[in-house]
């Protein structure tokens, strides 16, 4: 058994590290490393902006915002090579769940609109908001803008 460790933690015959030396200078409390894991911060992101892109579902533009951002800080979280921690997993699915429910609400409320249109009560809400809203109803706009008319 060599004892010939030097005062920095340094075994002098053999080159070997005293792992349980606390003096060592690069040593941390309880040997736990020193440095933060790789990607850590954009899984952690990837997951906010996850939970963000779900919750504010019924906001589209917010929701778009934060399901784009929380599957790109996932893509850059998991590097080539690297086995995908479960935060960056968790970010990338409920970014992607976030992005699909709110996809899917633009193209069901585009689909559905025509049809609720030829609603006499529905369609006098919408024009009168969109009255007090932009100044011109929404039949109009319509007209002017798409060339396309509500007829009953």
């Amino acid at each position: 058994m060599d004892n010939n460790w030097n005062g920095n933690g340094w075994n002098e015959n053999n080159g070997q590290k005293d792992r349980w030396n606390s003096n060592a200078s690069d040593s941390s409390y309880y040997n736990q490393p020193t440095h933060r894991p790789y990607g850590q911060t954009f899984s952690m992101a990837s997951a906010v902006c996850g939970l963000l892109a779900m919750t504010t579902g019924c906001t589209v533009i917010l929701a778009l915002i934060f399901g784009s951002l929380g599957l790109l800080f996932g893509v850059l979280a998991h590097r080539s090579k690297k086995r995908m921690n479960t935060t960056c997993a968790t970010g990338i699915i409920l970014s992607c769940a976030g992005l699909v429910t709110v996809v899917s609400m633009i193209i069901y409320s585009l689909v559905s609109l025509p049809s609720l249109m030829q609603n006499e009560m529905f369609r006098n809400q919408v024009n009168s908001v969109s009255q007090m809203l932009y100044g011109v109803d929404f039949d109009e706009f319509m007209e002017e803008v798409y060339g396309y008319s509500f007829e009953k």
